[in-house]
């Protein structure tokens, strides 16, 4: 008598314990629901091609080696995905110009860390009033900023150097967008 083995079971207990230990190779380019289908379609190949085994040991041994080829031809791909960045040169605030080389995970806040560390001093307390202060006070800096590109003649800007002790004529707005424009 042959055996006919089904996922649900320790199978599938299997593949949730492996993927608690190692789903971090593969996170960047696959969900848990993704790597458990992964699974079932391994499973399911398994089952199909050895379909003559006699005990539950056997088929869950030749699963083991087949999911974990899998897995590495996975976390292969996600490693191949990470993508490399160009070299960035950054002027700081005594012009010296600083060569960033950033490589492999993209989707972290590096490049913007370095952006904020070697910002002028206008760009940085425009940040800091945005970030600082109450909403009522945003509101009336930006209340006559239309949008991106449409600011008023007697716009937001104006307003921003007066409370941040600056000089009126500055645009610090078009300031801060040209810097991260850039």
């Amino acid at each position: 008598m042959y055996y006919s083995p089904e996922f649900p079971g320790p199978i599938e207990g299997y593949v949730v314990n492996h993927m608690k230990k190692n789903f971090w190779r593969v996170e960047r380019t696959q969900t848990r629901d993704d790597v458990m289908q992964e699974a079932r379609v391994v499973f399911l190949r398994c089952k199909a091609k050895y379909q003559e085994l006699e005990t539950p040991q056997h088929f869950m041994a030749l699963f083991k080696r087949a999911w974990a080829n899998e897995f590495n031809d996975l976390a292969n791909a996600d490693t191949a995905s990470r993508v490399l960045v160009p070299q960035q040169t950054y002027r700081d605030e005594d012009g010296r110009e600083t060569l960033v080389e950033l490589h492999g995970d993209v989707e972290n806040d590096g490049a913007l860390s370095v952006m904020l560390k070697q910002a002028p001093a206008e760009v940085t307390l425009v940040l800091n009033l945005f970030l600082s202060a109450p909403q009522e006070i945003l509101d009336l800096a930006l209340g006559t900023w239309k949008g991106r590109d449409q600011r008023c003649k007697t716009g937001g800007s104006k307003r921003i150097c007066k409370m941040l002790g600056l000089p009126p004529e500055l645009d610090v707005l078009k300031l801060v967008e040209e810097y991260f424009h850039s």
